[in-house]
């Protein structure tokens, strides 16, 4: 399939300081996708344009399987499929210059468009999905070599039956898929839970780790606002939120392990950009709700190590007004390593990943601190100049910032946020969503 393709410059933006800086990014509108790629060296954005792909079985499925009561946020199963389902989570680029896109906001899509961006052909990875029809992680990534896109699946039958009560588990499915002509193969298999948000192979390409991303309260919120029963979300709050766990799989002894992660709703995970064996592991401790978030406590930022047959948790760092959303990325800045942090709603934190204490704390705009005093919980606030995503350069001494109408740049030699903003140039109708993903070789 042939897919739109066009070029935008900004090299007529002054003030914009020299930034080595390549980085991939989604946005979604009423009829479609955009993927861009946005080079900050060049000084140009590459976006790819591609409709809806309608899988009308998934409806069918949905309404047959689950009824109305089951589905989440009390959406209709058409909002659901659409809204969440075959939303966009992130675009990768491989070294050999093809996007492979993850659908799937919250939950998981049904198939990987793998985008030629030197001849503007699109390929759907497997081109069988519909049979079976299976569900993606939300995230995959490249293998060490630049061979492999590895990937996590399991049968979308699973989910519904989970989603229904049926079952506890999904029959999950590691594979990689050769870059060179979409082959595939699956090398490893184990139950799990399902709605698995990342996975990412070890840089020396030994282990592979997966994480889920899931909000359970253990007492449901009630079903008015919560301005109107605010005893009720104190007591929703009070009872916690169910945690849940990291797997590690070890590919030459093929064998996998459990890693219990105390703070609930993990999601992203990146790996030092030095030490195979350590990486950093956000849980975010929130509860998404008609359509913003509830942050149910503190985020945690967990350095994790694997060693000996296990995966523990090294260290970690949290304070009360560390509300991490929606990206994290480890990156070295004058022979120190960095974990960037967007921090809602108007912070971009850099923590010390060596003593896993906050460096810097950078307010990108005014905004009162969050108050979580009346119920314990609170909706998350947005602004509209709130940092979504987050890319440093390669020599860290820059940070790209994505809010919904703009880039900005912050500054680490100067500590600043500069003057300077990025039109992200998007068409009316069109949003960015999920997250950005840094594309050096």
């Amino acid at each position: 399939m042939a897919i739109k393709h066009e070029s935008i410059s900004f090299s007529h933006i002054q003030d914009l300081p020299g930034i080595d800086l390549l980085f991939t990014a989604c946005r979604i509108g009423p009829d479609g996708y955009l993927f861009d790629t946005i080079d900050f060296t060049a000084k140009n954005i590459e976006r790819w344009s591609m409709p809806f792909k309608r899988i009308p079985m998934v409806i069918e499925k949905l309404e047959k399987n689950i009824p109305s009561e089951f589905i989440p946020f009390g959406l209709s199963h058409k909002a659901y499929y659409d809204n969440y389902l075959m939303s966009l989570h992130t675009a990768q680029l491989s070294t050999q210059k093809s996007l492979f896109v993850c659908i799937g906001d919250f939950y998981n899509g049904f198939y990987v468009p793998v985008i030629d961006t030197r001849s503007d052909q699109v390929n759907i990875f497997p081109d069988n999905f519909e049979d079976p029809l299976m569900q993606y992680s939300c995230t995959g990534d490249f293998t060490p070599d630049n061979k492999h896109w590895m990937f996590i699946r399991w049968p979308f039958q699973d989910s519904l039956d989970i989603l229904s009560g049926k079952r506890e588990l999904a029959r999950c499915e590691i594979g990689r898929v050769l870059m060179s002509d979409l082959s595939s193969e699956i090398i490893y298999k184990l139950d799990n839970i399902d709605r698995i948000h990342q996975i990412t192979c070890s840089p020396d390409g030994r282990h592979v780790v997966f994480s889920p991303f899931r909000w359970e309260m253990n007492l449901p919120y009630p079903d008015s606002p919560m301005t109107e029963d605010l005893e009720g979300y104190r007591k929703s709050h009070e009872s916690g939120m169910k945690t849940d766990e990291l797997i590690t799989v070890d590919l030459k002894l093929n064998r996998h392990w459990r890693t219990k992660i105390p703070v609930p709703v993990t999601a992203h995970f990146e790996f030092d950009p030095f030490d195979p064996s350590v990486f950093y592991l956000s849980s975010h401790h929130f509860h998404p709700i008609d359509g913003n978030v509830i942050l149910e406590g503190s985020a945690c930022l967990f350095k994790m190590r694997i060693r000996n047959g296990e995966t523990v948790i090294d260290e970690q760092y949290s304070d009360d007004q560390f509300f991490r959303m929606s990206q994290h990325v480890p990156f070295e800045y004058e022979g120190r390593v960095l974990v960037a942090v967007t921090n809602f709603p108007n912070k971009l934190d850099l923590i010390d990943a060596g003593s896993m204490t906050l460096w810097r704390r950078i307010e990108l705009f005014p905004a009162e601190p969050v108050d979580c005093s009346k119920t314990g919980n609170v909706i998350c606030p947005v602004y509209p100049e709130s940092c979504f995503s987050i890319n440093p350069s390669r020599d860290g001494k820059y940070i790209v910032l994505e809010s919904p109408g703009n880039f900005s740049v912050y500054s680490l030699d100067e500590d600043r946020l500069l003057t300077v903003r990025i039109p992200k140039y998007l068409p009316d109708g069109f949003r960015g969503i999920g997250h950005t993903r840094l594309a050096y070789e």
